[in-house]
């Protein structure tokens, strides 16, 4: 049944090809994990289509379906590229996993941007940029403001992303520098692995070793929900933390607003999504080169809390 329905998937996304090479214009593949309870990446997918159509280019997606499904989504891009797409944007899952597909784009003469996750160092020369926010800079700020909050004093944990996401590591990786030297203490950190149920189960695991704690870091507002429930469900009252998230969402802010949610750290997918289109279609026009770009592009980050509600509704995703 798995070779059926990656058979069925590469001859649409054959025909999706043939039907753009037909037409003027350029078949651009955007490769992700899931667009499915993840408001971050549904606004960060609608962005790149809606920007390739807008060029007047031809966009094909490849959906793994799974905030974990590494090998679905090699499958999928090796099927996008057997397909014939003239560029790629990648968001990948895990940073070594696709690694060996990419070198395949760069032999098949297509070019590559990744978006919000990134690869391994020492393989720039599979992608034309990474484009993204500053997981590690904008976390440190969070460490820093937690820090802030409770005055240095406390102990802390952190739900994390999945194993293997270069921006789950990042974002855990710099609130752990924001804290460093500040006086809190970072009691246990454990994977989440970006949904509502795994984050509750690891919030759950954590609390039970240790109940004593005064804040805690979420590496992404898609986890919220859970990490609430494991403290309901251990009678501890979010009011009495400092509760940081990482995206930015409305949904984020919406836990804000209802006094769940000290703060959560935004990204800007639509800018985020805009700019991989940008880049490859002058790459792709013979506009730019890929030496013209530099090997990351932040796409910036902000602080959303409760001192500006109307501020964070009116740029949240």
């Amino acid at each position: 049944m798995k070779r059926i329905t990656t058979l069925v998937l590469a001859l649409v996304l054959l025909c999706a090809v043939c039907a753009g090479a037909s037409a003027e214009g350029f078949t651009i593949g955007y490769s992700l994990k899931t667009i499915t309870n993840d408001d971050f990446q549904l606004a960060l997918y609608t962005a790149v289509k809606d920007a390739v159509e807008a060029s007047g280019n031809t966009f094909v997606e490849a959906i793994a379906e799974s905030q974990t499904g590494v090998a679905t989504q090699v499958t999928q891009i090796e099927d996008l590229i057997n397909s014939g797409v003239d560029a790629l944007i990648l968001n990948p899952m895990d940073s070594n996993a696709c690694i060996t597909v990419m070198e395949k784009a760069k032999e098949a003469g297509i070019p590559v941007v990744l978006v919000d996750q990134g690869i391994e160092a020492g393989h720039e020369d599979l992608y034309v940029t990474f484009i993204s926010t500053d997981n590690f800079a904008a976390a440190k700020v969070a460490g820093e403001y937690m820090a802030e909050q409770l005055g240095g004093e406390g102990k802390v944990i952190i739900v994390r992303g999945a194993n293997g996401s270069s921006a789950g590591d990042d974002r855990a990786d710099g609130f752990k520098a924001g804290i460093e030297g500040s006086g809190l203490v970072l009691a246990n950190e454990q994977p989440g692995d970006w949904t509502v149920d795994v984050a509750m189960q690891a919030t759950e695991n954590m609390l039970q070793a240790d109940p004593d704690i005064s804040g805690i870091f979420c590496c992404s507002d898609n986890m919220i929900a859970g990490i609430l429930q494991a403290l309901d469900n251990n009678d501890i009252d979010v009011a009495d933390l400092c509760f940081i998230s990482f995206d930015g969402a409305k949904s984020g802010v919406d836990f804000i607003a209802d006094g769940k949610l000290t703060g959560t750290m935004a990204q800007f997918p639509g800018k985020i999504g805009q700019t991989a289109v940008d880049v490859l279609v002058s790459v792709l026009s013979g506009e730019k080169t890929a030496d013209d770009y530099e090997k990351f592009i932040d796409a910036g980050t902000t602080v959303y809390n409760a001192g500006d509600l109307d501020g964070a509704y009116a740029t949240a995703f």
